[in-house]
């Protein structure tokens, strides 16, 4: 019998109650017919922190940040001494340049920001003999040598200065930016009207075509962009109109099988969100970090000299934010923590003191120690150790087990975010309805945003439909491994 192929679908800030309203109204048939046919998971657990690049890093790599080494969208490189920003706003893109954006998501992100020491799910594929594609998915290293083909409008405002090239699996879109021979010929909504093709249609069209065209990879992941942007402006629970439109885009990929009951006879689906998001107050729902901490000598995007220079700096990445301590961290780290601990719109405040995480909650400065020991295991088997108070990230030991409530995983995600890099810093995780602010940070007032350990921004939907193999944990870092026991190595 014929292995089946796989289809990865990762719709942006997918809210699980959204999913559950037009999958059961009629208005999403396509997501509809998957969750019938197959299983529904409401609560699978995303990374920490909640931003794209660190969910989507998991993803590829079946780890989280302490093993794939991306510790949000902005951060600071210890490799360079500089921050690294994706593109969060135009303020920072003009501050940054078009060059050093663009660099940081096509070219960086890939060869040297995730851990060259793991293999993504392209390269363990392509290694063990199938075939492998990327539609507009910003995790996309493989094996096979790619020369982008960027768009004039970008040259011109990079000052020519972007070349060289990635390296992805066999069938690679990224936009219009870059399209393996597979896919030569293919014209998809694109241009600086159409963010130069990523977007939700630009990405299915290119998966139906390699469908139509006879070259369908083995495995193929889709990635659909568009709701991430139209939840932060609309709130996540108004995002009804975007998931549909999600679902018409999926639909032009199963439609270019015979029929969908063919396409499932064919191919094991996975439909899921990389985070959720949580409703933003309109009104006094910002934390203003750079104020808070006006006391620091604080460096900046555009600050120059070395960064041991200064006290600290402050990488907000919506209701998440790390403040790194650049030099005195005997005196300058815990003046920080006192600084903020007062402030009770922020639920958690973390660091490391050695081997043991301290964690504060703002405003009443409750506290919890815990660290790596054999003597509690939490429900996805890691082992745990602790004095204080459990509370503060909603805990309590049950049955010999420990449980988390609104702050899922929560010792593993923490744990993993600190170990992520050497340099001492202060994670802060919001209260739902605020976020933070500091140097042309994204804010959402009045829409969605996420980042943060709770499970607002944290808890996704995944559809799996095709198989009756389930997720081994409920974490989108399972994702990789349901992937690779359904194309394991010993049978291609």
């Amino acid at each position: 019998m014929r292995r089946k192929k796989v289809i990865m679908f990762i719709i942006d800030s997918l809210h699980p109650q959204v999913l559950d309203d037009v999958t059961q109204d009629g208005s999403a048939p396509v997501l509809a017919f998957l969750r019938k046919k197959g299983i529904s998971h409401s609560r699978v657990v995303s990374a920490f922190p909640t931003m794209t690049p660190t969910a989507l890093s998991s993803i590829a790599t079946g780890a989280y940040a302490d093993k794939h080494k991306v510790p949000g969208f902005i951060w600071f490189s210890e490799m360079s001494q500089r921050l690294v920003n994706y593109g969060a706003t135009p303020g920072a893109i003009m501050k940054l340049g078009v060059f050093q954006t663009v660099k940081n998501l096509l070219y960086n992100l890939n060869q040297e920001h995730i851990n060259p020491r793991i293999e993504t799910f392209h390269e363990i594929l392509e290694d063990r003999g199938y075939t492998s594609g990327n539609i507009n998915f910003f995790i996309y290293r493989g094996r096979k040598k790619r020369e982008p083909h960027l768009p004039l409008l970008i040259r011109l405002a990079a000052w020519l200065r972007l070349r060289g090239p990635v390296f992805g699996p066999e069938n690679l879109a990224l936009g219009e930016c870059c399209l393996s021979p597979s896919l030569q010929g293919f014209r998809g909504p694109a241009g600086p009207f159409n963010k130069f093709g990523f977007n939700d249609r630009f990405s299915c069209m290119a998966a139906s075509e390699l469908i139509r065209r006879g070259k369908q990879p083995d495995f193929m992941m889709v990635y659909l962009p568009d709701n991430d942007g139209y939840s932060h402006r609309v709130g996540p629970l108004n995002t009804h109109p975007c998931v549909r439109k999600a679902d018409r885009m999926i639909q032009t990929v199963l439609n270019a099988f015979p029929s969908w009951e063919r396409a499932l006879e064919e191919n094991a689906f996975l439909v899921a969100g990389d985070h959720s998001q949580c409703p933003v107050d309109a009104n006094h729902s910002t934390v203003l970090l750079d104020k808070m901490l006006a006391g620091f000598r604080r460096m900046e995007m555009l600050s120059w000299g070395s960064a041991r220079r200064y006290d600290i700096t402050i990488c907000p990445n919506e209701r998440m934010a790390i403040v790194y301590v650049l030099r005195n961290q005997e005196s300058v780290l815990p003046a920080v923590v006192d600084t903020l601990s007062g402030d009770e719109r922020i639920a958690q405040i973390m660091w490391r003191e050695g081997e043991r995480i301290r964690v504060i909650q703002g405003g009443s400065r409750k506290s919890l120690t815990f660290w790596r020991e054999e003597i509690y295991k939490d429900t996805f088997g890691a082992a745990w150790n602790f004095c204080g108070d459990l509370s503060v990230v909603d805990g309590e030991v049950r049955d010999g087990l420990l449980h988390f409530g609104e702050y899922p995983d929560a010792f593993s995600r923490i744990a993993s975010a600190l170990e992520s890099q050497v340099t001492p810093r202060v994670l802060l995780s919001a209260r739902p309805g605020f976020e933070f602010y500091a140097d042309d940070s994204p804010i959402y007032p009045g829409g969605g945003s996420h980042g943060s350990l709770h499970e607002s921004d944290s808890i996704v939907p995944t559809l799996l439909a095709g198989t009756d193999f389930d997720l081994p944990n409920l974490r989108v870092s399972d994702f990789f491994h349901w992937l690779m026991e359904l194309l394991p190595a010993s049978s291609r």
